[in-house]
């Protein structure tokens, strides 16, 4: 009934005990269908069998559960989820042992709680990634082979997601390319430029038209030790930043329709 009342207003789908559907998914029920035996099995147990399951131990109902909702458990999704994110993994596997031996309510509210720190630490200090390309083979449904070019992460991280020998070839000298992890907003905005200042300075040269001009303040990418011939060598590869690309695909943009 909520199900055929929530169409009219957008709402969630509901569902039942997801132990009857693993339940359903370890007998090989194949159609929907069997949601009608179903329902009249609950009603005729209902109405004629409760004498006869009092005596059944809960034990064993717990059994039956237990059973069938282990299919509800993999363990590679929880592999995969400490490859991608493991402060992520700590969240999920904390909320589940809360859930088993708390109660539900309790492993709701540390998935909430904990899910809604590590967003506003996200948003407030953004993990942003300086990119590179690399070559793409694709080969379609009739074996043809074709190439293309890919943006990734100059530095590339063992998270499960992308092949650690992967070539990643810089940008031209002269061009940086920085894509923001979140949305790019007010409170961010200085972790930001920090982290684009300091690549800069560790990697872009000074302009040799502000040096030449003569002018005594200290500029933003000057280093104050001396240096000495590895230094000096460090220095000759550098090269002057003429453009700066940020990569917005993980950023939220609230369009206004046209009027």
């Amino acid at each position: 009934m909520t199900n055929l009342l929530g169409i009219f207003f957008s709402s969630y789908p509901t569902t039942a005990s997801f132990s009857a559907t693993a339940l359903k998914a370890r007998c090989h029920v194949p159609t929907p269908l069997s949601g009608l035996f179903t329902s009249g099995l609950i009603i005729l147990s209902l109405y004629a069998l409760t004498g006869v399951f009092y005596y059944v131990p809960k034990a064993g109902l717990a059994a039956v559960i237990i059973s069938s909702a282990l299919g509800l458990v993999d363990g590679s999704e929880g592999l995969h989820y400490w490859h991608v994110s493991r402060i992520e993994a700590v969240i999920w596997v904390s909320s589940v042992i809360a859930t088993v031996f708390a109660g539900v309510q309790y492993g709701i509210s540390i998935a909430i709680l904990a899910s809604l720190a590590l967003l506003l630490i996200r948003v407030a200090k953004p993990q942003g990634r300086f990119l590179g390309t690399t070559t793409l083979r694709l080969v379609d449904d009739k074996g043809n082979e074709s190439t293309r070019e890919a943006f990734i992460p100059l530095e590339l991280r063992d998270d499960g997601v992308l092949n650690m020998k992967t070539v990643v070839k810089p940008p031209a000298p002269w061009i940086v390319i920085y894509r923001l992890g979140e949305s790019f907003t007010y409170p961010n905005a200085s972790s930001v430029n920090m982290s684009i200042m300091e690549y800069f300075k560790e990697n872009a040269k000074r302009n040799p038209q502000l040096v030449q001009s003569g002018k005594k303040e200290r500029l933003w990418n000057e280093t104050t030790s001396s240096d000495g011939p590895d230094e000096d060598e460090r220095e000759k590869r550098k090269r002057p930043i003429r453009a700066v690309i940020f990569d917005f695909a993980s950023v939220c943009v609230f369009l206004t329709p046209p009027s």
